[in-house]
C-alpha cells in the first residue's frame, strides 16, 4: 500500500508556511460541522473559525498521462463538504498542482463549479516537491500491471 507521508508533510507545509503567513493565524486539522448533522475532518481550519481549507497534494493526470478521474471526484467530494459548512466561513480548495486547479477553473467558467470558493495554487520549497514527486512515482509502480 502507498505510503502516504509525504503527503501528510505537504499539508502541514501548507498549513505552517502557506496559510498561517498569508491569514496571520494558525491553522490544524479540524472536524467541522455540516448543515446535515454530521462533521467532517477538513485539512485546514483557521484558530478563529473563519477558514476552511481542503488541500489537494494531486495532479491532473496519472502517470501515464491519462486523466486522474478518481483525483478530481475526491476533490468534487471534499467541495461537497466544503459547500455544507454549517457556520458561514470563507471556503478554499488549495492545490500544490497548478494543472489540477486549472481543471476546476475550466470547470467554474463553464458553469459546472461554485464561485464561492477560492481556488489556490501553493508553489512547494524544490526539495518537498521532489519528495512528493518520487512518493507519487513508488505508489505508480505500485499499482501497475506487472508484466
Amino acid at each position: 500500500m502507498a505510503n502516504t507521508e509525504i503527503q501528510h508533510k505537504v499539508e502541514n507545509w501548507v498549513r505552517v508556511n502557506f496559510l498561517e503567513r498569508e491569514y496571520n493565524c494558525s491553522f490544524t486539522e479540524k472536524k467541522v460541522p455540516l448543515i446535515w448533522g454530521g462533521v467532517f475532518k477538513f485539512d485546514a481550519v483557521s484558530e478563529d473559525g473563519k477558514i476552511v481549507a481542503s488541500i489537494s497534494t494531486s495532479g491532473a493526470y496519472m502517470a501515464g498521462g491519462k486523466p486522474g478521474i478518481g483525483k478530481k471526484k475526491k476533490l468534487l467530494a471534499d467541495t461537497l463538504y466544503l459547500l455544507n459548512v454549517k457556520s458561514d466561513m470563507k471556503k478554499i480548495l488549495i492545490f500544490t498542482e497548478k494543472n489540477m486547479r486549472d481543471q476546476f477553473e475550466e470547470e467554474r467558467k463553464r458553469g459546472r463549479f461554485p464561485h464561492n470558493i477560492d481556488l489556490i495554487v501553493v508553489d512547494l520549497p524544490v526539495q518537498l516537491r521532489a519528495s512528493l514527486m518520487e512518493s507519487r512515482q513508488k505508489a505508480s509502480q505500485e499499482v501497475a500491471p506487472k508484466r
